[in-house]
């Protein structure tokens, strides 16, 4: 188990849980706070809603979440069930861009997973890790110990990644990348592929649709230009290449970390499409669509209900982001825009687990948009800075005190999660919190008691059976022969065989992308700040940042309350080269301040000679539960600080840049040198 599940307990007694609800009594953000009922709690927030339907339509109540923990579809649902579609997720720039962008190409519905269980008699014999630390992290976290046992049957693994991790040392080849030039690299491999004739022929010709417009845009892609781009070795790129393609079957095992900047979508593009050429794809050992452990995939029940049809158009940032407004999803970013610019239409915001100015870019202009609303109302398990600015507060309860459902992320099973103790205080599940509310003001949607909203899922997905019975049975799966292999010559998608996309093949030239008025073949484009887009501002802020690393005792802004994990890491901290460290007089340890356009933060630097000289690395959603500073200073220490929330954005999905900016640093004299102008902004923001 890793470290975060085996320090569960410590939040059971954790003496900064929340216990009840709570509303403000005071200004906002004064830390002044009132004990209330459930009742006047739920009614506060759903008295203000059915105000600004009856006033403004749904799309003035934004609900959101964080990274979902198997709960995101009960706010996803509570969104829908009011006839509109303001919800906002970091999902933007995580998870849904691998998802849509497979859904897009040629699953239909659903991503690819990397087969790393051997069922139709293969394991993956190359295995591409592009960028992403699968042993300490999700969105496949659940895949961890099957990924780390799949690696005896490989032959290749090749780790691309700006920074060494622990996968880097045991790498048949690792490909230290520059931040922000995933396509490119894809790109280049795709060149090398088509040019020395090591494609797919037979899949090629008759499971793909525009190989030869695909083959026209790789052909500027050439090692020496590539080379160029990237800072990779010509005859690396083409060894890379010649793996993927020769040594199979091959996987791709893709990171957050590409979908973070405005090139995010074609970038995942670029890798399907490399799958598809060499025949990766619904092959044993390679890339799968799983089947669903029941008939439809549990999540689906968040998106259930009917949308309003003036509801289904003008959905904010749609223009931006073509595929979020395709799917009836509000834009974050563009969200954030007109709230500062005093156009938004949103009044209300309730978040399920999430904290906004932790996940999302520009976090000062973050605190400035939340000023402007009437009425926030966060559910958590602490007083996190998000909850700090609300203006209801509502306890949650621990995975180890609810019963629920828990839908993993490859799909393939699903498993009961049991209460092991009982809640601290007034806490409520967050399925409770969300039918509690939904109760109050779409009561179609919702149920009389949780048992009865999870039976619902149960029965519609296809279980077949009751949550009573479904706690004792514990799992739900299809493995093994369940499992099938090559759908796409069977009726399972479509009849005659064929995959579920316009043209029935997968989609190298994407139909849909051109539909949207969307390039239709994968491109690099080049980062908005870099050496070569910004050759100005590099003079001035010399070092590109990368942000977002994983550590195995923390996620996001989670656990830093939590003692077990925080011995682990009392700071946060930068990584540095060591030569590029002692040009600035900097040492292991030393606190130093990182700037960029957006502002400017204080971590510690940590020397690591893996690192390109002209990169850095700096810790996001960094902040101090422990401080009695306002909001425990996350405008000091969060990585988040320093990326930006310039629009557009990835055109598809509108992602910022989180991977991919330009910094410079100074030494700082110590943690307190500076500190009374960062609490002075801080103040005035909040």
């Amino acid at each position: 188990m890793c470290a975060k599940g085996l320090s569960a307990i410590q939040h059971i007694d954790h003496p900064d849980r929340l216990l009840f609800p709570l509303k403000r009594d005071g200004e906002r953000g004064s830390g002044k706070w009132k004990r209330i009922s459930w009742d006047e709690a739920l009614g506060t927030i759903a008295n203000k809603w059915q105000t600004i339907i009856a006033e403004d339509k749904p799309l003035g109540i934004m609900i959101g979440q964080g990274t979902g923990r198997g709960c995101n579809r009960y706010p996803y649902r509570l969104a829908r069930s009011l006839g509109g579609s303001s919800r906002t997720s970091p999902g933007y720039f995580c998870l849904l861009p691998r998802i849509w962008m497979a859904e897009v190409t040629c699953t239909g519905q659903g991503r690819l997973y990397v087969d790393y269980h051997g069922w139709g008699g293969e394991f993956p014999k190359t295995q591409f890790v592009w960028p992403k630390q699968l042993e300490i992290s999700n969105a496949d976290g659940e895949m961890a110990v099957w990924f780390i046992e799949s690696l005896k049957h490989a032959k290749n693994l090749v780790v691309i990644d700006p920074r060494p991790t622990a996968l880097t040392d045991r790498a048949t080849l690792w490909l230290r990348i520059r931040p922000g030039t995933d396509a490119a690299l894809a790109l280049g491999m795709l060149h090398v592929i088509i040019e020395e004739e090591l494609y797919d022929k037979p899949f090629v010709d008759q499971w793909t649709h525009g190989f030869d417009a695909l083959r026209e845009r790789v052909k500027p892609y050439t090692p020496s230009y590539v080379s160029h781009i990237t800072w990779l070795a010509q005859q690396d790129i083409v060894r890379a290449a010649r793996m993927f393609a020769v040594d199979t079957p091959s996987t791709i095992q893709i990171g957050q970390a590409v979908e973070g900047h405005l090139n995010g979508c074609q970038t995942v593009r670029s890798f399907i499409c490399l799958m598809a050429v060499t025949g990766n794809i619904e092959r044993p050992g390679g890339m799968v669509n799983w089947i669903p452990a029941t008939g439809t995939p549990i999540e689906d029940f968040g998106t259930d209900p009917d949308l309003r049809d003036d509801c289904k158009t003008g959905v904010i940032g749609e223009e931006v982001a073509k595929l979020l407004g395709h799917r009836s999803a509000a834009h974050p970013g563009t969200w954030i825009n007109e709230m500062v610019a005093g156009t938004s239409k949103v009044r209300a915001l309730h978040m399920q687990g999430g904290n906004p100015l932790q996940h999302m870019p520009n976090s000062s202009m973050v605190a400035e948009a939340l000023r402007k609303l009437e009425l926030i109302s966060v559910a958590d398990l602490f007083m996190s800075p998000m909850a700090q600015w609300a203006d209801i507060v509502l306890p949650v309860a621990h995975a180890l005190e609810t019963d629920d459902i828990f839908n993993t992320h490859p799909r393939f099973f699903i498993s009961a999660v049991n209460k092991a103790v009982e809640p601290p205080g007034e806490a409520w599940t967050d399925a409770k919190i969300c039918n509690e509310i939904g109760k109050r003001v779409a009561p179609k949607w919702w149920f009389d008691t949780v048992e009865d909203l999870l039976d619902a899922q149960l029965m519609a997905k296809g279980a077949n059976m009751k949550w009573k019975e479904f706690a004792k049975l514990g799992c739900i799966a299809k493995t093994g022969k369940d499992q099938i292999y090559y759908k796409y010559k069977t009726d399972y998608w479509r009849k005659g065989g064929g995959f579920p996309t316009p043209t029935g093949k997968v989609e190298l030239f994407s139909t849909i992308f051109e539909k949207l008025g969307l390039d239709p073949l994968p491109d690099f484009v080049e980062p908005n700040e870099s050496p070569l887009s910004t050759p100005e501002l590099a003079r001035e802020y010399p070092l590109i940042l990368t942000t977002g690393g994983r550590r195995p005792f923390f996620f996001h802004s989670q656990y830093r309350q939590i003692p077990w994990l925080r011995s682990f890491q009392e700071w946060p901290f930068a990584e540095i080269h060591p030569e590029t460290a002692a040009s600035y007089g900097i040492k292991e340890g030393d606190w130093i301040w990182i700037e960029t356009l957006r502002g400017r933060i204080k971590q510690r630097a940590h020397l690591v000679a893996g690192l390109d000289r002209r990169c850095m690395h700096a810790q996001h959603a960094w902040w101090y539960p422990e401080r009695d500073r306002p909001y425990g200073g996350l405008l000091r220490a969060s990585a988040n600080v320093l990326a930006s929330n310039e629009l557009p954005g990835d055109p598809a999905m509108g992602a910022p840049s989180f991977r991919c900016m330009l910094c410079k640093i100074s030494l700082a004299e110590s943690d307190q040198e500076d500190d009374s102008a960062i609490w002075d902004r801080e103040r005035r923001l909040f």
